[in-house]
């Protein structure tokens, strides 16, 4: 008996469209998926961004919230210090009106004793 022949492969052109269309496949795969990327980290972008004013916000807002208490605190401080030198003031007017006054009548002392020794 005669052996059968097989015929020989042709490689057929719809293999060689599928391979092409493989390839383009990845490609496209490739390029949404850098497209997709650009556009999160875009995003991110944005997100990092407007939590950041939102923060620049709150603190402005704080800060002219603790005006108001600072300003006060410091009017108190400047208070206290013109008590406190009004005091010390006064203090010293009357150390020096009791030394004036010691003096006079040290000097009335004085004078009357000499004037005992001197008769």
């Amino acid at each position: 008996m005669a052996k059968q022949r097989r015929a020989k492969r042709v490689t057929s052109r719809s293999k060689a469209t599928v391979r092409a269309d493989t390839e383009s496949m990845s490609t496209r795969a490739a390029e949404s998926l850098t497209e997709i990327a650009a556009t999160s980290g875009a995003q991110a972008v944005r997100l990092a961004a407007a939590v950041a004013r939102g923060m620049a916000k709150g603190v402005a807002s704080a800060a002219r919230e603790m005006r108001r208490p600072v300003r006060e605190s410091a009017e108190a401080v400047r208070a206290a210090a013109r008590s406190i030198g009004d005091v010390a003031a006064e203090g010293v007017e009357a150390a020096a009106d009791a030394g004036r006054t010691a003096a006079s009548i040290r000097g009335r002392r004085r004078s009357r004793s000499t004037k005992r020794r001197s008769a």
